[in-house]
């Protein structure tokens, strides 16, 4: 979600922003230019401005003052980088007594290379004229705007406090304080901050599909759709609400509606990317991969994607063709638990081409040492490319394949653990005990990771299950963890034992069962062909579908879903009496 552009604009008009501060070494009889120069700004013609200026400039070379003004002028008419130019001049030529402040020659060269996504010089200028003025508000909005798109979060929330105490009712700024605070995860000062601005502003979509993000990010689904409802009622083809309307339908569960909101919002918005990703995670929630991957596709458009370092290729990236005699390049883009995962379409690349190269997320070479074809290599991390004719990511794979439920490649394990490290585990674990392994939090940073990770205090309940062991399997734990599992007889931490995933891959592979929440430790131990039971939110990831308790990824896998949002207790406790029966029955 992005503040709002130009809804709440300056208050300058475009004429007076292209004025020139008073010049007060200007000649008696400056020229023509200067007439011209005073006729385009009343009439609005920046362009005849920007010539005047030029002019100007070119009988008077030493002059600062026009120099800003044409700067001030290009920026206006949208030429960034023409106008930082200008900008810099004026600001080396000033000289002490020229009449104007150099505070506002910081602010727009500021503004200017914002434009240019030059963004820390931006902010070196922003600060420089809040400096100078502090009572400074566009330099202090445009500094928070800087901040927060430096993702320098905290600062942008000073930066905005700092712009809010000089202006209470200033918009913009109550928005900018309240987007750093969200991705700050400070959600109930988000709200705060949004419902102020709607108080200021009154009724706007875009302030209203801002509002949804706290409120969706806690778990208040039914009142974030409610505000973006209202977003589409002010105005029906608001891009972002949309959009934002289709995520929480699929936060809700309510799949078939998303799907359904989406392909109505594709009929006016055909190349939306966004739209499109979202719904092929729809379809494949629903079950229908083919389609499903097809949208799904529409992912590698976005910047994210873009930015990554090993897409910028000069190759043609692989849609089919065929692979006889040629080398191709795979690549993984997202988490670990979607490259353990997706590893599973290596083997049928392989058999279609003369070499796989492979680029794996650091940690996870270690675990691919002899599960790979023959003729496939994993490239080490920062290495240089080689020739290649084809690259890939490796989660389009099957978009490319037609993969569906059908052809969907199952066979486990196709990951396997070193045989040595497993025996000195299982030497170290001991006969007599069913040992289960247990994970209850993935990546602090994961964007779901509110609803798909649990306290371990709920795990916990797993605890009086007689003649159970547990491990933990993770290496980082949360603040308050260790504690916990300090005092939960007959568990062990494992984690600093586990320095990469081949080392957890060797636990796994001793344990008897592994216990987790969605995170990359279900999809090791599937890969692993070791029996896992993945305890799911109320809206699971697209992978796991609807309503089964089985996974065509993984055949050892058995699903266990919240019925309610947020209700881990029903779940552990289900898994708790399942636990129970199993061990019972050795």
């Amino acid at each position: 979600m992005s503040w709002l552009k130009g809804f709440f604009g300056r208050a300058e008009s475009a004429a007076a922003a292209a004025k020139t501060p008073p010049d007060p070494a200007a000649p008696s009889q400056p020229g023509p230019w200067l007439a011209q120069r005073e006729r385009a700004l009343e009439a609005g013609d920046l362009a005849g401005a920007a010539l005047a200026f030029e002019q100007g400039i070119a009988s008077r070379p030493q002059d600062a003052a026009l120099r800003l003004g044409l700067g001030r002028t290009l920026l206006e008419l949208g030429q960034s980088a023409a106008a930082a130019d200008r900008l810099r001049q004026a600001l080396a030529l000033r000289r002490p007594g020229d009449g104007w402040a150099p505070e506002q020659a910081h602010l727009l060269l500021g503004r200017a290379l914002a434009q240019l996504d030059v963004l820390p010089e931006a902010f070196q200028h922003l600060e420089t004229a809040a400096r100078l003025q502090p009572d400074h508000v566009d330099a202090l909005e445009e500094g928070a705007r800087t901040l927060y798109r430096l993702q320098r979060h905290e600062e942008a929330v000073q930066w905005a406090d700092r712009l809010l105490q000089l202006k209470p009712d200033n918009v913009n700024g109550w928005l900018l304080r309240h987007l750093a605070l969200v991705r700050l995860n400070r959600f109930d000062e988000a709200l705060a901050a949004i419902d102020r601005a709607l108080e200021l502003a009154g009724p706007h979509p875009t302030l209203l599909v801002n509002r949804a993000e706290p409120l969706e990010r806690t778990g208040r689904l039914d009142d974030a759709l409610a505000a973006v409802d209202q977003a589409l009622a002010l105005d029906p083809s608001h891009g972002e609400a949309r959009g934002n309307r289709v995520a929480v339908l699929l936060g809700l569960r309510k799949v078939n509606e998303a799907v359904a909101a989406a392909e109505e919002a594709l009929r006016e918005r055909p190349d939306d990317a966004n739209l499109h990703t979202m719904l092929g995670i729809g379809l494949l929630l629903l079950g229908d991969l083919r389609r499903g991957w097809s949208e799904h596709e529409w992912r590698t458009r976005s910047a994210a994607f873009r930015q990554q370092e090993q897409l910028r290729l000069g190759h043609p990236r692989w849609q089919g063709e065929s692979l006889e005699g040629r080398t191709i390049f795979l690549h993984t883009e997202q988490g670990f638990g979607d490259s353990i995962q997706f590893l599973r379409f290596v083997p049928e690349v392989a058999r279609r081409a003369r070499t796989v190269l492979l680029l794996v997320k650091e940690g996870l070479e270690p675990l691919l040492a002899g599960a790979l074809p023959a003729n496939c290599r994993v490239l080490p991390q920062h290495s240089v490319l080689p020739p290649i004719d084809f690259h890939c990511p490796l989660m389009s794979v099957p978009a490319v394949l037609g993969t569906n439920l059908d052809t969907l490649p199952a066979e486990v394990p196709y990951l396997r653990a070193r045989p040595t490290a497993v025996q000195s585990w299982r030497t170290r674990l001991g006969a007599g005990a069913f040992h289960v392994g247990i994970a209850w939090s993935g990546n602090a940073n994961h964007p779901n990771d509110r609803n798909r990770s649990m306290p371990l205090g709920e795990m916990r309940a797993l605890g009086d299950v007689e003649g159970c062991r547990f491990f933990a399997l993770q290496p980082q734990m949360r603040p308050g963890d260790r504690e916990v599992l300090a005092q939960w007889q007959g568990a062990v931490d494992c984690g600093s034992d586990l320095k990469d995933f081949a080392d957890t891959a060797a636990l796994i592979e001793a344990l008897d069962l592994v216990v987790t929440v969605d995170t990359s430790v279900a999809h090791l131990a599937g890969a692993l062909g070791k029996p896992v039971w993945i305890l799911l939110p109320y809206a699971p990831d697209w992978r796991w579908m609807l309503e089964r308790s089985d996974s065509p990824w993984y055949p050892t896998a058995r699903l266990y879903r919240q019925a309610v949002p947020g209700d881990w207790a029903s779940v552990t406790e289900q898994v708790r009496r399942d636990l129970g029966a199993l061990v019972a029955a050795r």
